[in-house]
């Protein structure tokens, strides 16, 4: 009986014999794999052999043989050099072979002109169209590299190439989205409707990565890239198709990409687009949160209420010419402030914002937006004065935006604690603020710029009261902040018990516990008492983060006589066990070798004394540590060595 083995072995020797072989080999009742294969290479040599010569007349029947026999997905040699082989049998293989040529040659805009002609005279081999779309990266990637770039040609080679039978998703699929990444950053090519026929759906696992460069810098996915450039663009054409299509792209982007602000903000810009005003307010009050500071969130947030309640509307521009006075950025707010105060009969206050971009443009030689130009030509903007500042009216009229974005946020009680400046940002003071965010923990430290509130006429430990909420960064952010009355200076911080278990006096250094998660150090230079290890410590403190995790401040520090909690300070009693100048108890009470030298203390004895909680760094476990220790003679039991054999 023939084997796959002996037409492996036979088609290095006689061909055509090994072909016959192997047709004999498949036509018996389920033939395996290894008969197929063997067969399929047998047609692959005799494919390559004939349309090499003049002898063709069976290429048609090979052709059609080798078409039909199943190859197991994952034998990708196989796969190739049948594709190469089948690739061989069309009549326009001289043509063909005539592209691939001129692509060696570098003549990529010959190669792509020939395989074009080769498809309108009949050719659909998936290989060719394959190996155009390649010639037409290659051509399109040049025209995009040289200045000014020919887009109208850019855009045929793509229009194209979206036309063409590929293997998608694939990294040719994705170069050509790289290449339209690029194009999309200039004028005239409308990425939101390409990446519609790209076909989103065809992202690779890989385009949703960032990538890190060796200097450490963080750059953003291909993904993250185009679906931000692809929202923008249908937001700016308003094409309702496009806002739908890209929306659950960007929602999973939103998801995937938590620190990118951008992709909510066009999530909101959508949704008012198309008429989802709540779900956009509940995206633009996120936004806002976290850009609470800048000018362009406010905006979004009065756009999205403009609709629908135009007196918060009308707070959130006032807002946001709060945050920035700079004209070259603030001109859209102030006209749809403008036109809110025309509405309002507020003339004075509306041509203000209107003199101050004419202004501002005709002194940088700059050309006045033709809204503008429009309202200066109206029998009102000449009949009336303007005011002669518009900032008391932002300040007065603010306040319905901070509370929109604040609403659902709990008050939080505040002490105020003293004013710092940072080395080299000495003209940008901030403040300490202690926030009582929960009554068991210690008050949390928060730094402000000293411009946030008037804090002059105030003194550390005075009530205040703010709202805010973690950002993603865990980092508390502060919006608004009052006056608070209390009935004495830093009323939100409580007494903690805690215990000094090392003083370090060659450092003039006390550390303390309080229990497992908060202990600190002290300068003695900071405390008017004398400290030793196991003494009673009252503690007022705050916590803050830093690199190293949270980490405590001590505010103020006192003796107390009132008593530690037991899981950090305890009695103990029991016999030791002492080896190379160290013990410990029968309940593992760790007794140091300086303890042990000064009271004398054997192997055997009955001791008693006071320990506190110890932790070893170097194991990373904890323990118990004495720090006083009693000898009781009279209890000790001396252990009876074994006689040596």
């Amino acid at each position: 009986m023939i084997t796959s083995k002996e037409v492996f072995a036979k088609r290095k020797v006689n061909l055509d014999e090994a072909y016959q072989m192997a047709m004999q080999l498949v036509r018996v009742p389920q033939p395996g794999d290894w008969d197929y294969k063997a067969l399929a290479w047998c047609l692959i040599d005799l494919i390559k052999r004939d349309t090499a010569s003049s002898q063709q007349q069976h290429v048609p029947r090979y052709q059609q043989q080798l078409e039909s026999i199943p190859v197991n997905p994952g034998d990708t040699i196989l796969i190739d050099q049948r594709k190469y082989a089948l690739s061989l049998c069309s009549p326009h293989i001289d043509a063909i072979r005539q592209a691939k040529f001129l692509s060696k040659e570098g003549k990529h805009y010959e190669s792509a002109e020939l395989y074009i002609n080769i498809l309108r005279n009949g050719e659909t081999s998936a290989e060719v169209q394959t190996s155009l779309a390649w010639e037409l990266y290659k051509l399109t990637k040049e025209l995009i590299s040289i200045s000014p770039v020919n887009l109208g040609f850019a855009k045929r080679n793509i229009n194209i190439y979206l036309r063409l039978n590929v293997e998608k998703p694939s990294l040719l699929h994705t170069l050509f989205l790289q290449l339209a990444v690029k194009l999309a950053v200039g004028e005239g090519f409308n990425i939101a409707a390409f990446v519609r026929f790209w076909n989103l759906d065809f992202l690779r696992p890989e385009d949703y990565d960032r990538h890190t460069a060796d200097d450490g810098k963080s750059y953003p996915a291909l993904a993250e890239k185009v679906i931000q450039q692809a929202s923008k663009i249908a937001v700016k054409s308003n094409d309702p198709a496009g806002l739908e299509y890209i929306l659950p792209y960007l929602e999973k982007a939103i998801s995937r990409y938590t620190d990118n602000i951008w992709l909510t903000f066009y999530k909101a810009k959508i949704l008012i687009a198309l008429d989802r005003q709540a779900d956009a307010l509940s995206f633009g009050i996120t936004l806002t949160k976290a850009k609470a500071n800048d000018y362009w969130a406010w905006e979004l947030l009065g756009d999205i209420n403009l609709a629908t309640d135009t007196d918060t509307a009308f707070s959130c521009y006032c807002k946001a010419l709060r945050c920035s006075s700079d004209i070259n950025f603030t001109t859209k707010v102030k006209l749809k402030l403008a036109h809110q105060l025309i509405d309002r009969q507020e003339l004075a206050a509306a041509k203000l914002e209107v003199q101050q971009v004419v202004d501002f443009k005709e002194k940088a030689g700059q050309k006045i937006p033709e809204a503008f130009v429009e309202l200066t030509i109206q029998s009102w903007y000449g009949d009336t004065s303007p005011a002669d500042s518009n900032l008391a009216m932002y300040e007065s009229n603010s306040k319905k935006a901070e509370e929109l974005l604040h609403s659902q946020l709990p008050w939080i009680n505040v002490n105020l604690g003293e004013k710092f400046t940072v080395p080299g940002k000495e003209n940008k003071p901030k403040r300490k603020l202690y926030l009582g965010i929960d009554a068991s923990s210690a008050p949390l430290e928060v730094n402000v710029p000293e411009s946030k509130f008037p804090f002059a006429r105030l003194q550390s430990g005075d009530a205040l009261k703010v709202k805010g909420e973690f950002d993603h960064n865990k980092v508390f952010q502060i919006f608004v902040i009052e006056s608070r009355k209390a009935a004495a200076a830093w009323d939100i911080f409580s007494e903690k018990i805690g215990v000094v278990d090392h003083v370090n006096r060659s450092k003039d250094l006390i550390h303390f516990i309080v229990d497992r998660c908060c202990d600190g150090v002290i300068p003695r230079s900071d405390i008017k008492e004398q400290f030793n290890e196991g003494d009673a410590i009252a503690l007022q403190l705050s916590q803050y983060s830093s690199k190293q995790g949270v980490r405590y401040r001590v505010l103020s520090a006192k003796k107390t006589t009132d008593m530690p909690s037991s899981s950090v300070k305890r009695k103990f009693s029991g016999t030791v066990d002492v080896s190379a100048g160290m013990g410990f108890t029968s309940d593992d009470i760790f007794i140091p070798p300086p303890l042990i030298t000064k009271y004398g203390i054997e192997d055997g004895e009955h001791i008693w004394g006071t320990a506190l909680l110890n932790y070893n760094k170097k194991r990373g476990t904890w323990g118990w540590k004495a720090v006083s220790v009693h000898r009781d003679k009279t209890l000790s039991c001396n252990k009876t060595k074994s006689p040596e054999r």
